[in-house]
């Protein structure tokens, strides 16, 4: 079962709540959460129950509640969480530098530095790009792959939410076939989380799904 952010946040309470586990870190003790509520006893267990129920938070321990995945809360209640970043590579054709390496760039600028860069692609991409600067994480993606929605979304989903566990996620949509671009986006978009998308030429970054997009989907804005 997949979070159901908009329910969980729908009553003031719950919100409380996650906003003081985000502000935590994405893990907090049950004395903490209360503290920074000021909710108390069998109310604060209500909403911890309720919010388990809805997929959102589990239990990490007795008295322990961490967030299921720490994206998207963690980053639209601006918490210190560490970044990640997941990406495509494709072709070099002609390139200098590669989509990833200019993500980094502009990230950077925006004061976004991922501590893990993971990028899916090609065997022929990635013989391509062996002189990439940046430290990465391959996942190689068979030819039936990235040319299929669906497979894609099924290589990518495993490895996503194992990062959405202790990391935001910086999903970035720019490369590779169109296909495996539409995989992204729609893992994006049902996660919840951030989303850019790179004009090289312009060296320009776009948020598809920003921060505070994010929040008014959840109508928090």
């Amino acid at each position: 079962m997949r979070p159901d952010y908009k329910e969980a946040l729908r009553l003031n309470n719950s919100r409380l709540v996650l906003r003081a586990i985000a502000e935590e870190g994405g893990i907090a003790r049950f004395s903490t959460i209360s503290k920074k509520t000021g909710l108390k006893g069998s109310v604060l267990r209500y909403h911890l129950k309720r919010l388990e129920d809805l997929g959102v938070i589990e239990m990490e321990v007795k008295g322990v509640y961490r967030l299921r995945y720490k994206c998207p809360l963690c980053f639209i209640f601006e918490s210190n969480v560490p970044y990640a970043y997941l990406g495509l590579l494709g072709r070099k054709e002609g390139r200098r530098e590669s989509e990833t390496e200019v993500a980094m760039s502009l990230l950077r600028k925006e004061g976004i530095k991922p501590i893990l860069n993971y990028v899916f692609t090609s065997i022929e991409a990635l013989n391509e790009w062996r002189d990439i600067k940046v430290p990465v994480q391959w996942i190689l993606c068979k030819n039936d792959e990235i040319i299929d929605i669906d497979l894609m979304k099924s290589k990518v989903r495993p490895q996503l939410e194992a990062l959405l566990r202790d990391y935001v996620v910086i999903v970035d949509c720019t490369s590779a076939t169109k296909p495996a671009t539409i995989a992204f986006y729609d893992l994006a978009q049902e996660y919840l989380t951030p989303l850019i998308y790179i004009y090289e030429e312009r060296r320009k970054l776009i948020w598809l799904i920003s921060r505070e997009r994010i929040k008014r989907e959840l109508e928090l804005s």
